[in-house]
């Protein structure tokens, strides 16, 4: 996606606006919670964070199923304690950002938040890449070195 496209009336992901239903008030706060973080019910070693649903739906497709994602470029202090809840006192979270001003941010976020608590490792990928556009091969070969 051309970030140059998104916009306030044109954002990059729609997600379900403000409704009542029988005198109640709903409303989706994506900060409170990680996008396929409800499959997670142990701590793992190793856990992925990524910014978007495409890149946890490449690195699953991939056999990297230790993923989450923020859906955004910013870390809430709600998600980093659930980021460091799903995983083990010596475990790893491994930061897998997009290749853009927007990655780096989000990478700075996590990091300020996360590694106090746990050990914490950022993927940079180069400049205009995606978690997205690596192959199998490359994304396994993040996570050797």
């Amino acid at each position: 996606m051309d970030d140059a496209t998104i916009t306030e009336g044109n954002p990059c992901y729609r997600f379900p606006g403000t409704r009542e239903r029988d005198g109640k008030l709903f409303e989706f706060h994506k900060t409170l919670f990680l996008y396929n973080g409800f499959r997670f019910k142990e701590p793992f070693d190793d856990l992925i964070v990524v910014e978007s649903f495409t890149s946890v739906w490449w690195l699953w497709q991939n056999s990297l199923r230790n993923v989450v994602a923020t859906m955004g470029a910013d870390c809430s202090e709600k998600q980093a304690a659930l980021v460091v809840s799903l995983v083990k006192p010596d475990g790893s979270v491994w930061l897998v950002t997009d290749g853009d001003a927007a990655g780096e941010r989000h990478a700075h976020s996590l990091l300020t938040q996360i590694s106090p608590h746990r050990f914490t490792r950022w993927v940079r990928l180069e400049e205009n890449t995606q978690p997205t556009d690596l192959s199998a091969e490359q994304l396994k070969a993040c996570f050797t070195s």
